[in-house]
Formats: C-alpha cells, sequence, structure tokens
C-alpha cells in the first residue's frame, strides 16, 4: 500500500506545510482513500498522481477545521470534474447536518451518488479487500482514530515444493503463482495451494486524529505503521497556560514503545516548530522511548509498506 502525506500541520498552514489530509491508496489498486481534509486539500492532490476520480471514500475523525474544511470544496470540485463514481464520507455526528447546510446554502448539486454515514466508537467496517475499525479518542471534541488492516495476502509461491511434485520451471510456474491448477504431461495435476506458504497476514496502519492519549491504541500493539499527532515539545506544552488535548513528542515515543509499534510516523506538529531545528528536537524527544523506524512527515511525502 502507498501513503500520501498532504498536511502535516496542527491548526492553522505554515509556508511549509498545510492542515490535516492523509491519502491511503491500498495494494495493487487504483482506488484510494482519504483521512481528514483540511483547507486546501484539493490543492496538495493536485501535486501528486492521485485522482478524484479515483477517490472512493472519506474518512473524518473530527469537525474542528484544520481537519474539515477542506471537504466542501473537494466535493464541488469532483463534481466540476464530472466524477460519476460515487463517493462515501465516513465521521461523527454532525457531519450529515454540516456538509447539508453548506451544500443546501451553496446550491451545490452533485452529479455522483454521495453516501455519509456518522460513526461510533468500535464499528468495524468491512470492504472487499481490508476492513476499518473505530476507536474513540480523547480530545476536545468527539475524535475518532481509524484502523485500517488489509486482508490477509496469499501465502508465497515455493518453487521446491513445485519441484518436488514433478512441476517444470517455466509457464506453469507463473500459472501457479496466479492461483491456477495446472496438469502435468503424465496427467497428474497440481493445484495452486499445494505449493504456496500460508497466508501472510494483512498488514495494518493505526491513523491517529487529535488525541491527548495515544495508549487508546493500545489494543492493536504491534501494527505495522502508526501515524499520530506529536504537536508539542513536552517543554513547550508544560508551559501553556491553557492545556489543549493534543499529544507530545515525548508521550508519542513512550506509547509506541509500549506498544511495540513496527514503524511510526510523527505528523500535526504546531506551527511554531517550522524550521529544521525544531523538527531534530522533536526527533530527539521521541528517540527517548522509540527505537524503532521513526518517521518525521512533511507535505507530499510518500511511503510505501
Amino acid at each position: 500500500m502507498e501513503l500520501t502525506f498532504l498536511g502535516t500541520s496542527a491548526g492553522v498552514p505554515t509556508r511549509r506545510r498545510n492542515v490535516s489530509a492523509l491519502a491511503l491508496r491500498p495494494r495493487q489498486s487504483s482506488d484510494w482513500l482519504l483521512f481528514d481534509c483540511g483547507e486546501a486539500t484539493q490543492h496538495q492532490i493536485m501535486k501528486t498522481p492521485l485522482s478524484l476520480y479515483h477517490l472512493r471514500r472519506i474518512f473524518i475523525t473530527h469537525l474542528h477545521g484544520d481537519h474539515v474544511y477542506g471537504l466542501f470544496g473537494l466535493l464541488a470540485s469532483r463534481g466540476m470534474l464530472l466524477c460519476e463514481g460515487p463517493l462515501e464520507v465516513y465521521g461523527p455526528s454532525g457531519l450529515k447536518e454540516m456538509l447539508r447546510t453548506v451544500m443546501d446554502l451553496s446550491q451545490l448539486r452533485l452529479p455522483y451518488e454521495l453516501t455519509v454515514r456518522e460513526i461510533t466508537a468500535d464499528q468495524i467496517l468491512e470492504f472487499d479487500d481490508y476492513r476499518i475499525e473505530t476507536v474513540a479518542l480523547s480530545h476536545s471534541i468527539t475524535c475518532y482514530g481509524y484502523v485500517y488492516t488489509e486482508s490477509d495476502r496469499p501465502g508465497r509461491f515455493d518453487p521446491d515444493k513445485a519441484r518436488r511434485l514433478g512441476v517444470p520451471e517455466g509457464p506453469l510456474f507463473g500459472r501457479l503463482q496466479q492461483g491456477e491448477s495446472v496438469t502435468l504431461p503424465d496427467g497428474c495435476r497440481v493445484e495452486s495451494r499445494d505449493v504456496m506458504g500460508a497466508p501472510r497476514p494483512g498488514r495494518r496502519v493505526l491513523i491517529g486524529g487529535d488525541n491527548d492519549r495515544p495508549e487508546l491504541f493500545a489494543p492493536y500493539r504491534g501494527a505495522d505503521l502508526m501515524i499520530h499527532e506529536a504537536t508539542y515539545l513536552q517543554k513547550d506544552f508544560d508551559r501553556l497556560p491553557r492545556k489543549f488535548r493534543h499529544t507530545t513528542a515525548r508521550q508519542l515515543g513512550k506509547a509506541a514503545a509500549e506498544m511495540k509499534i513496527k514503524r511510526l510516523a510523527a505528523t500535526h506538529f504546531s506551527a511554531r516548530y517550522d524550521s529544521e531545528e525544531k523538527m531534530i528536537e522533536i526527533e530527539r524527544e521521541i528517540r527517548e522511548n522509540y527505537r524503532g523506524e521513526l518517521i518525521l512527515a512533511s507535505d507530499l511525502m510518500r511511503i510505501e509498506l
């Protein structure tokens, strides 16, 4: 699968970062998913190979503006491009009213079917090749994280096993790898399952919205990738006269280490950290506890799993 960070700033955009949005393209698919849609997300999409024609589902974590204000323009632009494929939008209670109000007052009429579904905690949404689970997070407004899990992948082809069964190297190997059965010259039939290893568990990605308790993802320990906010350095958060419900870099590193996260992508950085020097400080603070693979997300960064 491929993930593209479309916005990595917290609250307001900066010269280098737009506000929250993340694209996920499942393996072997041209269709893709969008998680959050802050202002100007559609501009960010135009800087990537992603196409609104292939956008199938949008998942909103919460209704704060830096996570949702770009949604109205994106829906309208998709209509102006005459996209006809249906689009599903998922998010917390209030999303339907928000969209209906904007669409009614602006007289927005879409040429495609738009389905809006309001979610609750601990839901499991099943799709063809993956499922998405919802996790209630801790923020100043109702907020959900999403757990994306691929369907199990086929086992790997075992050429030695195929040879022992008498299959000659060549085109028959390819057919077996594609899931077909083959008949050998002596009339013996070899099934694809006879030469494939055990199915491999689908990869799991944890996608956090705004949240001051990253340990709420603990039931999914060992995940392949966790994408989560690291809005503040601990020293700056401690000095705030009013405490906003966000995670610090130190908190995130500690939680990711305890959950044995394989790869961690930190994002949603306060605008005060819009410099390389400050990002080094954030990395250092996460590294106080976390020893796995660490990514400090930047706009238009792409990673593959």
